[in-house]
């Protein structure tokens, strides 16, 4: 016969909680027969680091806590601010607060019994082998619409070839979620596969790592004059919107589970929500339009990184 114990949720209220095996099996009986028991299992096991906790990375740790997983770290440097609103899971009184110290508060009245732990420096020298080395499983979500944390993204995937750890990595483009798997347990797979080597970051910005990592073909057509506006006025915001950042979590969940039961699976996944939705006559229409500022585009990426290469080759002093 099972006992209860009391539990004090974050609000304050005091709730009846089963033992944890008890909890465990309730939380999860709704995933029975689509999710098999050596499937869940493997979840409920699995060390899962979350590198970045905003909208990439934020989409996906509540799902993976709901899942089934229990053993959590989310590594992410930066507190929440008014403008995250839109698109992260963020209250009010969560402004100022470490995004991944929210989310191990909040998510205790999810699953009181899961290990969630934090690193509030985020990705860094000192700490990226031991967090690699203590996971079965990377979800990136590492910022890349500023310069600093693009060192971080690279130690990571760096670390995880090392370590032979696969890296699940996600990009918000308007209406476009992308997912890319970068299974490192196979030896012939190269750093971020091999679109990045670590001497070109000194001179690299944001735009051109998201030109060698993201296909230009993919690229959404909301999303061309936003990135010509960029070329001419550097630091100009990057417009994110929540259903697409949202789509990461339910990707991941999937190609994750896959990765921890050596299934196959893809290596780029892509889904354009706004695409998607149109009526077929206006989706020809501007699949002609796209096609015709992917090409404008592809020509300014060009022009951007002759320049930067030409800056990194000058010699110094």
């Amino acid at each position: 016969m099972s006992t209860t114990q009391q539990y004090t949720t974050t609000t304050g209220q005091t709730v009846d909680l089963p033992p944890h095996e008890e909890y465990y099996k309730r939380l999860v009986t709704r995933n029975a027969g689509v999710v098999p028991p050596d499937e869940q299992r493997r979840i409920r096991e699995a060390r899962i680091l979350v590198a970045g906790c905003g909208s990439i990375g934020g989409s996906v740790i509540e799902p993976l806590i709901r899942f089934g997983a229990e053993h959590l770290t989310l590594a992410e440097p930066d507190g929440y601010d008014f403008h995250n609103m839109n698109r992260q899971s963020v209250r009010l009184q969560d402004v100022g607060v470490n995004k991944a110290a929210a989310f191990q508060t909040r998510l205790k009245d999810v699953n009181p019994y899961a290990t969630i732990e934090v690193e509030p420096h985020g990705i860094t020298d000192d700490n990226v082998v031991s967090l690699v080395k203590n996971s079965d499983l990377i979800l990136d979500g590492v910022d890349v619409t500023n310069k600093p944390p693009l060192y971080a993204k690279y130690a990571l995937h760096h670390q995880a070839k090392e370590l032979k750890v696969p890296v699940i990595s996600g990009y918000d483009i308007a209406g476009l979620q992308l997912l890319l798997v970068y299974d490192y347990r196979n030896p012939a797979m190269p750093v971020l596969n091999g679109k990045l080597r670590r001497e070109e970051l000194d001179g690299l910005e944001p735009m051109t790592f998201l030109h060698r990592i993201v296909p230009t073909w993919l690229l959404p057509y909301e999303i061309i004059e936003i990135l010509h506006h960029q070329f001419r006025n550097p630091g100009a915001g990057f417009p994110q919107v929540v259903y697409t950042a949202n789509l990461f979590g339910a990707m991941a969940m999937r190609a994750g589970a896959d990765i921890l039961m050596s299934r196959p699976v893809k290596h780029l996944v892509h889904f354009d929500v706004h695409d998607v939705m149109r009526p077929l006559p206006q989706r020809l229409a501007l699949h002609v339009k796209r096609v015709v500022g992917l090409i404008k585009l592809y020509v300014d990426f060009k022009k951007r990184f002759a320049e930067e290469s030409a800056k990194t080759q000058q010699p110094a002093g």
